[in-house]
């Protein structure tokens, strides 16, 4: 089975219990916020050139330092993701989240998708942000921005969703041991274990249908990419998906780990 999405690597909100009052509920969503914040700060904006992280999935995502685009001159964030199907780079802009919340300002930070690469049959082909945002649209979501998804961290009107977040460690499978902080569901067991201590942030992520994925190794330096500077000048246009609203990610989008 296709699993898609690009590492779910920042605070999941996970479906809660309606038990909490709205000044629990507004706590533990600033909290959330902070660690959204935190992880954006030290595991991806303070990163060096070839940081990376491996998952059991096979899934290994490589930093590539902030880029000028030589398709739009913006300067952005970059990161490379290879595993089953074809090699993507994703080209990010880091992008602030105002949330008014019970009178109050919060402002997180995500990353936005603005344009990619995909390395498929020897050829690079580019992909606009347009075609981005359709392709997001077709498919119910946005799976090109599992890393530090734009609006994650939204509260319910009703506070339903509030989690159980503490404070843990964690033995990833290399045998290092990390501080991690644990996102839990109470009502379903689902559960997000991320940490500032690893690049990008995602430790393991099990959902309520007991998928999981995890990170099995990671480093800060030594990872290279696969589509280089002479590569991505010479892309094709990628080609543009049906509108039937059946896309296929083995069609040409890269296929990732951990789902919607």
């Amino acid at each position: 089975m296709v699993k898609r999405g690009i590492i779910s690597i920042v605070v999941i909100l996970l479906f809660l219990s309606s038990a909490f009052s709205m000044d629990n509920c507004l706590k533990v969503e600033k909290e959330l916020w902070i660690l959204q914040n935190q992880i954006v700060e030290k595991s991806f904006k303070e990163l060096h050139y070839g940081a990376w992280a491996k998952y059991a999935s096979n899934l290994k995502a490589v930093y590539l330092g902030k880029q000028v685009s030589p398709k739009t001159g913006m300067k952005l964030y970059v990161i490379e993701f290879t595993g089953e199907g074809p090699v993507g780079q994703i080209w990010y802009k880091l992008t602030p989240k105002d949330v008014i919340y019970q009178g109050k300002i919060f402002r997180y930070w995500t990353l936005e998708p603005m344009e990619a690469y995909v390395l498929k049959n020897q050829g690079v082909y580019y992909i606009p942000k347009p075609m981005i945002e359709t392709y997001m649209r077709m498919t119910g979501g946005n799976s090109w921005s599992r890393i530090l998804k734009e609006g994650i961290i939204l509260p319910s009107s009703d506070c339903w969703d509030v989690v159980e977040i503490k404070e843990t460690s964690y033995t990833v499978s290399n045998g290092r041991k990390i501080k991690a902080t644990l996102i839990r569901s109470r009502e379903n067991g689902g559960k997000l274990y991320c940490s500032t201590k690893v690049p990008f942030g995602m430790v393991e992520s099990v959902d309520s249908r007991g998928g999981p994925d995890k990170l099995i190794d990671y480093g800060f330096s030594g990872g290279r990419a696969k589509i280089t500077k002479s590569m991505r000048a010479n892309a094709k246009p990628f080609p543009v998906p049906p509108l039937n609203g059946n896309i296929n990610p083995s069609d040409g989008f890269p296929k990732f780990p951990f789902k919607q």
